[in-house]
């Protein structure tokens, strides 16, 4: 008869089973819905340990949108270019089945490194546009880092073979910004817009590479 022995299966609860790759399919549309230039794309890694998932996400972004400012009767043009990444710690209330579906709880920190550059008779805080007389703004700021942090929600299956989907609701909250003297940027990488609301989505592709292993390692019995 085999049996799983108690330390082989405390072992495996703290060995990794396999590394997730995934791309975020909406994140290169996310300025095209509102309508305004630029690209944007993110990546997504995460090795589960069993009941735990060590995540991280990457990203770039090149932005580049154009207004019109009714109070001001001015235009304006806003560009900002850089990439940021999260790190955090997942719990899987799937445990470990035999697909290695997930449906998790998460929190993540953050940070975005870019440079930005604003021109404009409206300057911006966390609250949103603030008229500024008639003075021109045309100021640059090159060396912006922003940082927050997120409490995650989500799910990945697996379609077909090494194939999964999934999707994820991110509760954003504590931006911070070094470095941006000038003013406060507008469009953070990473986040979105910075008096914009506090919920971000991803959905994912991902491609999962399991590890050469018995997750639940047996010992011989009588045998």
């Amino acid at each position: 008869m085999l049996v799983s022995s108690p330390s082989a299966r405390a072992k495996a609860r703290y060995e990794p089973t396999g590394i997730q790759v995934c791309v975020d399919v909406l994140c290169p549309l996310y300025y095209r819905c509102h309508e305004r230039d630029g690209n944007q794309y993110e990546f997504n890694t995460s090795v589960d340990f069993s009941n735990f998932i060590l995540e991280g996400d990457y990203g770039r972004g090149d932005i580049k949108w154009g207004g019109y400012s009714k109070a001001t009767n001015s235009q304006s043009y806003y560009a900002s270019k850089g990439q940021y990444f999260r790190v955090g710690l997942n719990y899987n209330l799937l445990q470990d089945t035999p697909n290695k579906n997930m449906a998790f709880l998460g929190f993540r920190y953050a940070r975005s490194f870019f440079k930005d550059h604003l021109i404009s008779k409206v300057c911006y805080d966390s609250t949103g546009p603030m008229k500024n007389g008639d003075t021109l703004i045309d100021n640059k700021q090159d060396n912006v880092i922003a940082r927050w942090f997120e409490a995650v929600a989500g799910v990945k299956v697996k379609v077909w073979k090494m194939l999964y989907v999934g999707g994820a609701v991110r509760y954003k909250f504590g931006l911070h910004f070094d470095g941006a003297d000038s003013y406060v940027p507008y469009d953070v990488l990473g986040w979105g817009l910075s008096n914009g609301g506090p919920f971000g989505f991803n959905v994912y592709f991902a491609l999962r590479i399991p590890f050469v292993r018995d997750t639940l390692p047996r010992t011989s019995s009588g045998e």
